[in-house]
This record gives structure tokens, C-alpha cells and sequence, in this order.
């Protein structure tokens, strides 16, 4: 059977908005701002996710074929002349954080799936490694440390990112569901992989989702 590459660019959308407008704002983002950004040329996949705890509360992700997508005519258009009058008076009151980040390695599990394509957890891990450690770092992630997690059940797929305007690294783990992480073997993998050692030596910030759209 012929695989597709992997999309190579994510475009990574943290979103905070007042309480009084998440009506209005989920309204938009699903039924407007999402169908737009998925017709642009290289536009992959478009997903939204609710943080579990702590802020940004809102997330979107955009997997895209590479990231001249960003940089396309088509694109620059729709932050531009084509955008809507709902659209600057939502963007008028939230607090948006826009990452770009490059596809450095990824590894799916082998093991069945009852959600497939439709899983509705997601892990990310963000985090800066000093640039000594940073190629042990990473041997380490995409070895060892993913070879065990995707044996969990529920763990699908590991994508670790490269950000393409600084240092930082971004892991994202889709599950089955977000109370996978409970699991007890979820948690020893985890807390033996990512012990104090290594935790000392990155600013490290990991948040749990669940999938909205």
C-alpha cells in the first residue's frame, strides 16, 4: 500500500477568550474560521482541543504540507483583504498565540485502535533542551522512550516538532482517550522517562486535551 509523507508544517493556535463570548467564539471557529483555513491550498487537517486544566484554554492545530503554505498568496489573504467583519470583532477579543513548527520524527503504534482517526485525547509536551544535551535528548524520545509508550494501549502516535523560529521542541502524543494517562503503565514509562534528571535540564510545560472538533 502507497503512505502519504507526513504533513511537514503545524501551525499551533493557543486561544484564551472571555467567558461571556465562548458561545460566539466556538460558533465562529467551527463553522467559519476552520472550513476557511482547510480550503487553502496545504492545509492538511484542522483540529480543536479544551485543556483539561490551566490556560490557554483553547487550542487549534493545522498539520500542513510544508510551511510556505504560511507564506502562500492564498493565505496572507484570509489574514488580510478576505477577512470578515466577525472575524477582526472575535480576534478583537481573545488572546491568540500563533507557533510554526517543522515535523522532526514520528512513530504511530502498531497495536489496534477502537478511535482510529477519531481520537479524542492529545498530550503536548513543549519544551527547550540546552543544545548539549539536546541530540541525546532527542536519540532518547524517538528510541527508547517512544518505542515503550506506543506499546500502551491508547497511545496512537508520537510527533515531535522542531519550532521553526527559536529552540524550542514540541511533542504531541494522540490517545484513544485523555484518561489513557492514568493508566498505571502509562504513568511509570512516563514519570522513569521523563525523571528529575531530565526535567532539570529543560524548561519543560506539558498540557492534557480533549478533542472538540
Amino acid at each position: 500500500m502507497h503512505e502519504h509523507p507526513a504533513p511537514e508544517g503545524l501551525l499551533y493556535v493557543e486561544v484564551d477568550c472571555p467567558p461571556e463570548l465562548e458561545g460566539e467564539f466556538h460558533a465562529w471557529y467551527n463553522t467559519e474560521h476552520i472550513p476557511e483555513r482547510l480550503g487553502i491550498r496545504g492545509f492538511v487537517t484542522g483540529r480543536r482541543y479544551s485543556a483539561l486544566e490551566g490556560a490557554p484554554r483553547w487550542l487549534a492545530a493545522y498539520e500542513l504540507e510544508d510551511l510556505g503554505v504560511l507564506e502562500s498568496r492564498e493565505y496572507l489573504d484570509w489574514l488580510g483583504p478576505l477577512q470578515t467583519a466577525r472575524t477582526r470583532r472575535i480576534l478583537a477579543s481573545t488572546r491568540v498565540h500563533r507557533s510554526v513548527f517543522r515535523l522532526a520524527h514520528r512513530a504511530d503504534s502498531t497495536l489496534p485502535s477502537k478511535h482510529g482517526e477519531f481520537a479524542t485525547g492529545l498530550l503536548a509536551v513543549c519544551y527547550e533542551a540546552p543544545s548539549a544535551g539536546e541530540e541525546t535528548l532527542r536519540r532518547w524520545h524517538d528510541g527508547e522512550f517512544c518505542r515503550e509508550l506506543l506499546q500502551i494501549p491508547g497511545v496512537l502516535r508520537a510527533s515531535r516538532y522542531d519550532s521553526a523560529a527559536g529552540a524550542s521542541q514540541l511533542v504531541l502524543y494522540d490517545l484513544e482517550q485523555p484518561w489513557v494517562v492514568q493508566d498505571s503503565t502509562f504513568g511509570h514509562v512516563w514519570k522513569r522517562g521523563w525523571d528529575e534528571r531530565r526535567r532539570s535540564l529543560v524548561a519543560y510545560r506539558c498540557t492534557l486535551y480533549v478533542r472538540i472538533f
